[in-house]
């Protein structure tokens, strides 16, 4: 063999074990690849099923971060997260098999939980200026109650409540208990909230809710009527007209409009109100209620248009306003 075709064979060995070798190193990288994915794959269900920490982001402690506080030009603001019950929706549906003003329960309602977000706010000497919520974020769902009303045509009878003693119609004064019935029919919530002021008929229209909240949770409608009409102008407030919400209900200073909640219906909005006042405002703590429940008494201060003044508005004209519309419907019911 000469020398050329020694060189040409030992090129040809070179160029197989090359080729073997690359092979090799492929074969070894692709099973690694396969091992570090299935190890990746390992942990990520021991996390699942085992809560394994695998990284150091699931180490943050938002809550922590959140109740932080910051100073902003001179201010301290200290953000808060609670977590408070939501009032569950009620929901009205007719039933021709009952009369006329009568209502009937199918279906119970179940409250749910929110996660409030409030910023108190201090200034550089750390005394306390205002507090106002951020947010609200549901973190369970209430389930509506479903209540059926009467269609049937017959004699309208007075509210039927089991809990409260209705007061009358005659007892009208500044400092009533408001956590008891006005004991109105249903024709004279109807004629009470007739009126030309009502320029949109929302009241009118919405006369029967003010009535059933009544025989439901034992609360003086028209005060509740009263309260819708000093808080949305006769229903003529962009938030009343747009969110069929007649109280500003979870509307805050900073951003009241979008803050405020939107409602399906109108019917909705006297409802949840109701219920708020009654379990927040109008009883003590430990009361019994609607549905067999008990009052929070959260901001109870006592049962009358002042007593509530003092933890549901910081206009201190608040209680004065809203009697005012109260003496005023009254007044048309007696003519």
């Amino acid at each position: 063999m000469t020398s050329k075709e020694k060189l040409i064979q030992r090129s040809i060995i070179s160029i197989i074990i090359i080729i073997f070798i690359s092979i090799a190193i492929l074969v070894l990288i692709e099973k690694a690849e396969k091992s570090t994915y299935a190890v990746s794959e390992s942990v990520q269900k021991d996390a699942q099923y085992q809560n394994l920490e695998i990284s150091e982001a699931q180490n943050i402690d938002l809550d922590q971060i959140i109740q932080k506080n910051s100073v902003v030009e001179g201010y301290r603001e200290e953000i808060i997260v609670k977590h408070e019950e939501l009032e569950y929706i009620t929901k009205y549906q007719n039933n021709p098999n009952l009369y006329i003003g009568t209502t009937e329960i199918s279906e119970q309602g179940r409250t749910g939980i929110q996660a409030i977000t409030t910023k108190k706010i201090y200034d550089e000497n750390g005394k306390f200026i205002k507090e106002e919520q951020v947010s609200a974020v549901v973190v369970k769902a209430a389930i509506n109650k479903i209540i059926e009303v009467g269609t049937k045509k017959k004699e309208i009878p007075k509210p039927k409540n089991k809990v409260y003693i209705g007061s009358t119609s005659g007892n009208l004064n500044f400092n009533m208990a408001l956590n008891k019935p006005s004991g109105f029919s249903l024709e004279q919530f109807t004629k009470a909230l007739t009126d030309s002021k009502d320029k949109n008929k929302i009241f009118q229209n919405n006369a029967k809710y003010f009535y059933y909240v009544e025989d439901q949770y034992g609360i003086n409608g028209m005060f509740v009527a009263a309260l819708g009409i000093h808080e949305s102008a006769w229903g003529t407030s962009k938030i009343a007209r747009n969110k069929n919400n007649l109280f500003g209900y979870g509307a805050y200073d900073s951003n009241p409009y979008n803050g405020a909640y939107t409602f399906e219906d109108y019917g909705e909005s006297i409802d949840l109100v109701s219920k708020v006042l009654v379990k927040y405002y109008l009883n003590p703590k430990g009361t019994t209620i609607y549905d067999g429940g008990k009052a929070s008494g959260k901001y109870y201060n006592g049962n009358t248009l002042s007593a509530v003044n003092k933890k549901y508005a910081t206009d201190k004209n608040w209680a004065k306003g809203v009697f005012y519309h109260m003496q005023y419907l009254y007044g048309k019911i007696g003519k």
